[in-house]
């Protein structure tokens, strides 16, 4: 879980998976894995990104509904919220679902640290 929090490697559990803000590495700096196996590999990142989204829009929701605010300071402070959340969900996503995967259809890197070994 804390190589969750930290945004490391599923493999390794220390290489950086993003290099920049939303900029990912191809491949992990510390095991070489590579981290989109196959063309949209991170389709499924989505769907996490959509749970994550309503587990954290919802109850803003729920709370501006019950405070009986107007339709445009509702949709205001949903949209300065997702604008504000966004980057956090995309990289989070994306790390959730690389560990997902890595527990379900397992990877070990190569011990020379040279590459991955399938």
């Amino acid at each position: 879980m804390a190589a969750v929090l930290a945004q490391r490697c599923p493999v390794c559990l220390q290489g950086r998976v993003f290099g920049s803000f939303l900029g990912m590495n191809a491949d992990c700096p510390v095991c070489g894995i590579h981290f989109e196996r196959e063309h949209g590999y991170f389709l499924n990142s989505m769907f996490i990104a959509y749970g994550a989204g309503f587990l954290i829009l919802v109850p803003s929701a729920v709370l501006l509904a019950m405070r009986n605010v107007s339709i445009g300071l509702f949709a205001a402070v949903i949209v300065i919220e997702t604008i504000i959340l966004w980057p956090l969900v995309f990289r989070y996503s994306r790390v959730i679902w690389l560990h997902i995967d890595q527990v379900m259809d397992p990877r070990r890197a190569d011990s020379s640290g040279s590459g991955p070994i399938a």
